[in-house]
């Protein structure tokens, strides 16, 4: 791995030369990846060029062909994230095709499964590597889904030494609460769309009397020390504005301490009942609802939406957060690692596969 990766060093200084690098890229990885990068991309937002990776052809029914990387294992067997990395091996170059030019790209990902937590820090690895500023978007498990956790701990913090920076958006907080009938395809669907609302707030390009957050401020929240964390709460009520925010404390307080974060971007998407005054209410109150009245915040406001506000509340600056205890290894390690190299595997009977590069 350390040879291919010093090779592809050399390939994307050359081919950086010839291209302006302004473009924003999103990468969707994974079911979960390419199903929010997907819905990402039929919103108006900062986002020049999107492209999908994944083991399961099925997760491009919705996306352009010449878009994807289908990852294709020739023996039946269940996959690792490592046997993951071992098969993507070969696709390497292909993956720097889809990043080479760009000044910044989104890693998308859902943590947990095989695909996304093998490929996102390989793929943020390669982007960085491409002079590219990589931002990890990593979506953790749901609390019920115990048996994923292991997985999208090891590789959340693979992720964040890999990428300059990481949004995390846990589905657990995405999804306040569900009817008894609701299917487990209907859990995910709500979460997924939940999760492309607050990053299409965050992300959108400006639009007649609105005031986006902006790719500046964004960039300049989450490439921090530690985590970013994505609190997001709705309202219609008479006090919208005090709920909705207090309802995105809530949501980052469940994955961390508030009081830890140094800087926050405020979204808020309404519509045009939406006034000046409850803007400013937002905006005043972030520090005094994080208890941190030193809290450097930025804000936008967006009026695309309906009655019904929603605050998208991105808060940095985290050095622990619940997912610390996913990796229980790494943990009780501390900063004493043993091995931090990413592990490849191939399934048995295959072949050493050789790099195409």
């Amino acid at each position: 791995m350390g040879l291919f990766i010093l090779g592809a060093t050399n390939l994307c200084a050359l081919e950086l030369t010839a291209n302006n690098r302004n473009d924003v890229a999103a990468i969707g990885i994974g079911t979960a990846g390419i199903k929010i990068v997907s819905l990402l991309s039929r919103k108006t937002v900062l986002v020049d060029r999107f492209a999908y990776v994944s083991c399961d052809d099925e997760d491009f029914s919705t996306v352009e062909p010449q878009d994807t990387i289908h990852i294709d294992s020739p023996v039946d067997q269940k996959l690792t994230p490592a046997i993951v990395r071992g098969l993507a091996l070969r696709f390497h170059s292909r993956i720097r095709e889809m990043v080479s030019g760009s000044r910044v790209v989104l890693v998308v990902a859902g943590l947990g499964g095989a695909t996304g937590s093998g490929l996102a820090p390989v793929v943020a690895s390669i982007a960085r590597e491409c002079g590219a500023t990589a931002v990890g978007v990593a979506v953790m498990p749901f609390d019920f889904e115990k048996k994923t956790k292991f997985y999208a701990g090891v590789s959340l913090r693979r992720l964040r030494a890999a990428a300059r920076g990481v949004v995390v958006i846990d589905n657990e907080t995405l999804l306040r609460s569900s009817s008894e009938d609701t299917t487990l395809a209907d859990i995910y669907d709500t979460a997924n769309k939940a999760g492309v609302k607050a990053l299409g707030s965050l992300l959108s390009r400006a639009t007649e009397g609105s005031r986006p957050v902006g790719l500046n401020k964004f960039l300049g929240t989450v490439l921090r020390e530690g985590y970013s964390l994505l609190g997001v709460s709705s309202s219609g009520s008479e006090d919208k504005a005090e709920d909705a925010l207090a309802g995105a404390v809530v949501s980052i307080g469940k994955l961390g301490d508030p009081k830890e974060a140094t800087h926050a971007l405020v979204s808020m998407n309404g519509d045009s009942t939406l006034t000046a005054s409850e803007v400013g209410l937002v905006v005043d109150r972030v520090s005094s609802a994080t208890g941190n009245p030193g809290l450097d915040v930025e804000y936008g406001v967006d009026y695309s939406g309906t009655a019904q506000l929603q605050v998208s509340l991105v808060a940095s600056g985290f050095g622990s957060t619940k997912y610390d205890d996913y990796d229980p290894i790494a943990k009780v390690l501390g900063e004493r690692v043993l091995d931090d190299d990413m592990d490849c595997a191939l399934p048995e009977g295959l072949d050493a596969l050789q790099c195409c590069d």
